[in-house]
């Protein structure tokens, strides 16, 4: 479990890497406003790791990187996530954290479920064919990073779907 910041404690920050787009986002994590999220997201980070991502069909401007339990290392496959900081309507710039226990949702793999969005345009919602989902908002692009982010996210819906690294930055 992540704590707040103490004072003079840094600001955590992770990268996410997709490198046919030339995507290399750097993103603040939320940890007061979201902290076992923004802790779940440092610890991908610091491991390194990739997963396959596709341009969203349902929720508009949106990176998914979809993660059901078995793409994930074991200690981090039975993480429960609460609800904290949720939206159904992430602003440019936010990156989300989408949580589902074993057989909540009808037509999802077995086991929990995890989906990291990265949102770069207006008009997102986290609307899915089976109904209004609420998403962990945990962790939001640099400032100086969003427009160059925005510009490649965009040739990745263009590319169709690509690996995308996390990491600590």
């Amino acid at each position: 479990m992540n704590v707040p910041l103490a004072e003079g404690e840094e600001m955590r920050r992770i990268r996410f890497v997709e490198e046919r787009s030339g995507l290399s986002a750097r993103c603040d994590l939320l940890r007061d406003e979201a902290p076992e999220s923004a802790a779940f997201l440092w610890e991908l980070a610091q491991r390194g790791l990739s997963f396959d991502a596709i341009h969203a069909i349902w929720t508009g401007p949106e990176i998914s990187v979809p993660m059901p339990a078995a793409t994930l290392p074991e200690d981090l496959s039975g993480r429960v996530i609460p609800e904290e900081n949720a939206t159904s309507f992430p602003a440019v710039g936010e990156i989300v954290l989408a949580y589902a226990g074993a057989r909540t949702l009808k037509g999802l793999p077995p086991g929990p479920f995890f989906d990291i969005g990265l949102f770069y345009g207006e008009g997102g919602r986290l609307l899915m064919p089976f109904g209004w989902l609420r998403a962990n908002v945990c962790a939001r692009i640099v400032e100086e990073d969003l427009a160059k982010a925005q510009a490649d996210m965009k040739t990745i819906r263009r590319n169709g779907a690509c690996r995308l690294s996390i990491h600590t930055d």
